[in-house]
């Protein structure tokens, strides 16, 4: 048999293997697409329990799940012999999609704390006015917020202690089991969502978690809990899409998810679903991912959607720590004060023991790097505290172990808090922030002393000032969409964030799966002062999600390093990594202005759009006058040094691009209950060269007489992303096709047999880098000689030459060679895939398609030359 040449079609500018370049070592892949497995939106009026039965009956898909609801009515299916092209060829169906596969965001575990946890309380509610609202009694009464993620611990007692109805965790559904679906047990739904993996409880912590200690966002809003993954972190789109319309017919006011996967197209299955929700009234909260250093147009499938808050991370400025009690005695008086430190390896024990400070000179930068003087005092029977910098934690032990140290305290400098590493266990090492080792310091240079007691029970923390904070959070996954809309919406505190944990723990974990139900807490609240969609019917949802992404107060781009603070850039983080900024729970509560708009998407060159408008309502009892500015984000070339990718996180270099915009003129003045359209008109940015691939963005301030002042973003790109993609859709050498043993190139190596044998390999090894997003790929077979003039869309089998698409081996890439042996040839997805992510240079190298002759319609090719 002879494949002349690779019939890869590209159609449409977004399953797979998702494989790192690595010519010796094993290959990793990622699988994105649920094995043999379809979501068909049927069309309206069709009774779909009908539809279901004919299926079953006399075709040769099986129907999965049926989805009943006004919301979304369809069926999951699975099947060896369809794909979309053939599925909606079907007048029955409106839509098909491969049903994709959801891995859980990815998330680091920092800390963990016992059951019996207590302490001042670390909060990070003073960066977003949460506390102000709590001071003044709302706490989130009456909102129903629905979390879709691992379960809960409901048995928390910060989490109520029980799950139904008068409980906090009032209901929800196991819609997986506790095994270990998808990876080979079947799904066993019950009534019980108790969580397997932890997640899901930390999140429902986050949002309304209440101990003596430690309070969430919303502590008295209602929890509904669907648990949508077993004991492994995967799920698909079409138990996703279930457990969204579950929330949604009971009542669920918010629903929030932490999960996400690489998309980036706000038109999947997922996706559509949480938009339509949206437009019943349910606000929707989806986390915007965790792959930050892979730069742009690098975002998530549920979170893409239209109107759904994508939620990104930002660092805040109090870290959780362990406590100690220091007792500070000066001039007859004595305070015992708690302060808060970083062990190296487990808990102190330690009673009443004095500290000795190497100096009292707190500007010294090498203390202790060098072996310290004779005259040094006895640390054996003390702790010993010294100033960071110059040298590692190691060498300073080392110099004070010297002179009986067996505790190392060390006071930080200007480089952030963290948890400190050393190779020195000769001693027990922690670290502390600078103004407590500045405060020991003090006082015994005045003449005091200061004795400390440490304990190991874990019965209290405390929070600390991260000087770091206030920054993006470097893994936070930049938008926006492929279709040029702007993703993320706004930011949320995810790094360090401390909460509720299995077996009535707690833990800090970070990512923006901890930023997401953040954002749904403080909807809670809104929700819980003036009520839902139960109240004000489906604009509930745009309503407050026009409040919170309005609300984003600008954060400066700054990049956290190795070592000492971040690199300020001197612009403001741009929209596509942070959306408006960071939210503000005040202006989303109180602020008496409403604004209602679509972001600012000006998309590119080629099609700009100039003209924009918010509808300001002032729900105040005076009139109150707007004035407009702009406030640019910092701009960036998004063309990567290597030709054939965009520009990776560490790349980035942001630089000036501003849009010029005409705001409304003359005097802006809104009277009480009125609402104005204020007009915008832009242009494009001058002086760009598109070769670099610019990309911009900001937001509009809109500032009130009565001190109210918000946000609201725009973005737009430098050059025609449709002449960029004819130019360069893929990298230099790809599409290319190898084959036999040593993966010899289609000019060697072109006619196949379709030996696996592990020694032969006789077939076709297919590898696609893409430099943008696209919506379908295909890999199509026609019968020799045919034109591509002959081509149409989608194309039918035994039409214009048309043979079919080709089915690929489901784990492509993650292996070096298929072996017969051991491997299922028959385990294969249907060619077209779609919403496929783009590669990228850091993470996510290329796709890997590996043909054994089998076509979409489950028959294999017969032997002949093909196009």
């Amino acid at each position: 048999m002879r494949l002349p040449r690779l019939a890869l079609a590209l159609l449409l500018p977004g399953a797979w293997a998702l494989s790192r370049r690595d010519q010796f070592g094993p290959v990793k892949n990622v699988t994105l697409q649920a094995p043999k497995k379809f979501i068909v939106e049927v069309a309206p009026g069709v009774d779909l329990d009908e539809l279901a039965d004919r299926i079953d009956t006399v075709s040769t898909a099986k129907v999965v799940r049926k989805f009943k609801s006004d919301i979304f009515t369809g069926l999951s299916l699975e099947s060896d012999r369809e794909n979309i092209d053939t599925l909606e060829r079907f007048a029955q169906f409106v839509k098909a999609w491969p049903a994709a596969r959801i891995q859980l965001d990815p998330h680091v575990p920092t800390q963990s704390f016992s059951d019996d946890a207590a302490a001042a309380n670390y909060s990070v509610h003073k960066y977003t006015g949460v506390d102000k609202l709590h001071e003044d009694g709302i706490y989130g009464k009456g909102a129903v917020v629905a979390v879709v993620d691992t379960g809960t611990w409901y048995k928390h007692p910060a989490l109520g202690g029980g799950f139904g109805l008068g409980f906090k965790v009032a209901g929800g559904y196991d819609l997986v089991g506790d095994a270990d679906w998808p990876n080979g047990s079947p799904k066993a739904p019950d009534n019980d969502p108790q969580d397997n993996l932890g997640h899901g409880t930390h999140v429902a912590g986050i949002i309304a978690g209440k101990s003596d200690w430690y309070t969430g966002v919303a502590p008295e809003a209602t929890l509904l809990s669907y648990k949508v993954f077993s004991t492994v972190d995967s799920t698909d789109e079409d138990t996703l899409i279930d457990a969204f319309l579950m929330a949604y017919d009971a009542g669920a006011d918010i629903i929030t998810s932490s999960i996400g996967g690489l998309s980036g197209f706000p038109d999947g299955p997922w996706a559509l679903v949480a938009s339509r929700l949206v437009d019943q009234g349910v606000i929707v909260t989806i986390s915007a991912g965790n792959n930050g250093e892979d730069g742009v147009f690098f975002g998530s499938n549920g979170s893409s959607g239209k109107n759904v808050l994508a939620v990104a991370s930002m660092d805040p400025g109090t870290i959780a720590a362990l406590p100690f009690e220091g007792t500070f005695s000066l001039n007859g008086q004595v305070n015992t004060s708690s302060l808060g430190y970083f062990p190296a390896g487990n808990p102190w024990r330690v009673e009443g023991l004095p500290i000795i400070p190497i100096s009292n000179n707190t500007s010294i930068l090498d203390e202790a790097c060098n072996p310290l003087p004779a005259n040094t005092p006895d640390l054996a029977n003390a702790i010993a505290l010294v100033r960071r910098g110059t040298c590692n934690f190691a060498v300073k032990q080392a110099n004070l172990e010297a002179f009986g140290a067996k505790y190392v305290l060390v006071y930080t400098n200007e480089n952030p808090i963290t948890t400190p590493s050393t190779t020195d266990f000769d001693s027990e090492l922690g670290l502390i922030e600078a103004k407590a080792g500045e405060a020991i310091i003090a006082t015994i240079a005045a003449g005091g002393n200061v004795t400390v007691t440490f304990s190991d029970e874990g019965d209290r923390l405390v929070g600390v000032f991260n000087s770091a904070g206030g920054i993006p959070s470097e893994y936070t996954s930049w938008g926006g969409t492929y279709d040029l809309e702007l993703k993320p919406d706004v930011a949320a505190p995810g790094r360090n964030i401390l909460s509720t944990y299995l077996e009535n723990s707690y833990a800090v974990l970070s990512g923006t799966s901890m930023a997401c139900p953040y954002v749904a807490g403080v909807a809670a609240l809104y929700v819980g002062k003036y009520g839902g969609r139960s109240v004000h019917g489906p604009a509930a949802a745009r309503m407050v999600a026009d409040r919170i992404r309005s609300s984003g107060a600008a954060i400066p781009w700054q990049v956290e390093q190795p070592a000492g603070l971040p690199v300020d850039y001197g612009f403001w983080a741009p929209v596509p990594q942070v959306g408006t900024g960071l939210i503000s729970a005040v202006k989303v509560l109180n602020y008496t202005t409403s604004l209602r708009f679509e972001p600012f998407a000006l998309n590119d060159t080629a099609h700009f759009s100039r003209y924009h408008k918010v509808d300001i309502t002032n729900g105040g009892t005076k009139p109150v006058t707007y004035t407009f500015s702009l406030q640019p984000a910092g701009g960036l070339d998004t063309q990567s040094v290597i030709p054939s990718y965009l520009v990776y996180f560490l790349e980035m270099k942001p630089r000036a691009i501003v849009p010029k915009v005409s705001f409304p003129s003359g005097t802006f003045t809104v009277e009480p209950g009125e609402t104005r359209t204020a007009q915008f008109n832009f242009a494009q940015p001058e002086g760009l060269d598109p070769k670099t691939l610019p990309l911009y963005s900001g937001k509009v301030l809109i500032s009130g007489s009565n001190g109210e002042e918000f946000s609201v973003p725009y973005m737009g790109l430098g050059f025609s992303l449709k002449d960029e993609m004819r130019r360069a859709m893929f990298s230099d050498s790809s599409p290319r096709q190898m084959g036999g043993p040593n993966r010899d190139d289609i000019d060697i190596f072109h006619s196949y047999d379709f030996n696996l044998s592990w020694l032969i390999q006789d077939f076709p090894k297919v590898q696609v880098e893409l430099k943008w997003g696209a919506r379908e790929l295909r890999w199509d077979f026609y019968e020799a000689g045919w034109k591509e003039s002959h081509w149409q869309y989608p194309p039918v089998v035994g039409e214009n030459g048309y043979i079919g698409s080709a089915a690929y081996w489901e784990s492509s890439g993650s292996y070096w060679a298929f072996d017969p042996t051991t491997m299922d040839k028959e385990k294969t997805l249907p060619f077209p895939v779609v919403n496929t992510p783009r590669t990228s240079v850091w993470s996510f190298g290329e796709y890997s398609f590996w043909w054994f002759g089998k076509l979409a319609n489950g028959s294999y090719i017969s032997p002949g030359n093909y196009t």
